[in-house]
């Protein structure tokens, strides 16, 4: 895809119309398609529910509205809280679910800030001011679902209070909020302009320069076309996300600082954000480290005496520099917006809980790069070959597979982390490899989890009691990558 294949647009982004659904939002004033009992209708310009004990001798309820998720359905969002009487602890007794079949629930967000995480229960305020939740029902297009308000609490002064449900198309709130935010940001910390982008699956806000906008999107695209060719062709299910993917590019690591709202450090480009559901990059070229080594290089030119070995000099440092830069704004992109199409193509939950060796492991499986070219999925990868051959020759530096995959504290180890995501990486290659059906168990048995208490079991369900035959072919594995693909000595 060429830049003129992108298309430039106003700041202001389109609002499509709402998907229909009868009397979702209460707004009819009456509980026309809701079944059940114990909750009274306060009607007005924000429509609430609630089952106050007042009129009501149980002190419970329960309405439930059952729906089909029509074509092009996104969230559905709402707000809620629930109200307990002096005294009295949470108990999940009141709650607003979102039901499949089986009465399988579906994962509940909550909006904290700018961003949204899981909420697997309801949250009590003081101040008795609701909280926004959200549900994404973009996999369930097609599907019967039940919204359920359930009072269950029959301790006096305990009850629910909901709001109307909102029921939006795939990424309209989403790429409002984005939007907005965006603008905010450049408002508040005097940051250069941005524009709002558009390719054929992104949506881009970016104050850096028409280049590197357009060649960070090219990558986002090309990335989008192979990651779900690949995971399909080797077997794995795969959807097409529900609306184009948001993307947020700064020309500077202020801009990226800004953004995330606090100091980063400097070999930290870009990240995919779960909360807000964005890929944020920036360019490597104006990392203040990047910059002082530039700065350095010329320096140190001065001390040259003959003006041919000084040119040499300078032009060797400019092409390293250069070359450094090449490749990690392209490895960073493939790595972020390989974690970015995983939580939105249904291969992995974010809402649930997902190892880090897994997650970071399929990333760095994506994001091969070398020379300032992308290598393709599951091609050998340089980056994370050094860092193995660095642990072989290290004592004692490789870590367990028990270890990689039952917690996630070897990430907070500064000794241990790039051998971590390099062996994560190993371990996600060798297992595409070698044992894919096992993979995929492992997959759709982790798809349901909200919490880590299950990784180490859920990981020898799935690839064998017994350990120590994986944590032997592995250590093979990766003896064998360092052979194959490491520095000589």
């Amino acid at each position: 895809m060429t830049f003129t294949a992108l298309t430039l647009v106003c700041l202001s982004l389109h609002q499509a119309p709402e998907v229909p659904l009868p009397n979702v939002d209460f707004r009819q004033g009456t509980l026309k398609g809701w079944l059940g009992q114990g909750f009274t209708l306060t009607p007005g310009a924000a429509p609430t529910v609630s089952s106050t004990d007042a009129g009501n001798p149980r002190r419970k309820g329960m309405l439930r509205y059952v729906f089909q998720v029509p074509p092009g359905a996104g969230t559905i969002s709402f707000e809620c809280h629930a109200v307990l009487a002096p005294g009295c602890a949470a108990t999940g007794r009141l709650d607003v679910l979102l039901l499949g079949a089986g009465n399988r629930v579906v994962p509940r967000e909550v909006r904290t800030g700018s961003a949204w995480g899981a909420a697997p229960s309801l949250l009590t305020t003081a101040d008795g001011r609701p909280c926004s939740y959200r549900w994404d029902v973009s996999a369930h297009v097609g599907k019967t679902l039940q919204i359920a308000l359930v009072d269950e609490d029959d301790r006096p002064g305990c009850h629910l209070v909901a709001g109307g449900f909102r029921l939006e198309p795939a990424g309209d709130g989403e790429w409002r909020e984005f939007g907005n935010f965006m603008q905010g940001l450049v408002r508040d910390h005097k940051l250069p302009r941005a524009a709002r982008y558009e390719s054929k699956h992104f949506t881009a806000w970016s104050n850096a320069d028409a280049e590197f906008t357009a060649t960070r999107l090219r990558n986002c695209e090309v990335m989008y076309d192979n990651f779900l060719a690949h995971f399909r062709r080797k077997g794995f299910t795969v959807r097409t996300p529900a609306a184009r993917l948001m993307v947020a590019l700064f020309d500077s690591q202020g801009g990226f600082e800004a953004y995330l709202g606090q100091k980063m450090p400097p070999t930290l480009v870009g990240l995919y954000h779960p909360g807000t559901n964005r890929l944020i990059v920036y360019d490597l070229d104006r990392n203040r480290g990047v910059q002082a080594g530039k700065e350095h290089a010329l320096k140190v030119s001065q001390q040259i005496p003959f003006d041919i070995d000084r040119v040499q000099f300078v032009g060797a440092a400019e092409r390293h520099a250069r070359d450094f830069v090449r490749d990690a704004n392209i490895g960073t992109t493939m790595h972020e917006v390989a974690h970015q199409m995983s939580f939105n193509c249904g291969l992995l939950s974010r809402t649930g809980d997902v190892p880090v060796w897994l997650a970071e492991g399929l990333a760095c499986y994506c994001e091969p790069a070398e020379k300032g070219a992308w290598q393709g999925i599951g091609a050998p990868n340089p980056e994370r070959v050094r860092a193995l051959t660095a642990a072989l020759r290290g004592p004692g530096r490789l870590l367990s597979v028990s270890r990689l995959a039952g917690g996630d504290d070897w990430r907070r180890d500064g000794a241990s982390v790039m051998a971590g995501y390099a062996q994560s990486w190993a371990l996600f290659r060798m297992l595409m490899e070698e044992r894919p059906q096992a993979l995929k168990a492992y997959l759709a048995l982790i798809a349901g989890r909200r919490a880590p208490e299950h990784r180490l079991t859920d990981f020898r369900q799935a690839f064998g009691a017994d350990l120590a035959p994986l944590e032997r072919r592995h250590f093979e594995y990766v003896q064998r990558m360092v052979e194959q693909y490491g520095p000589r000595r």
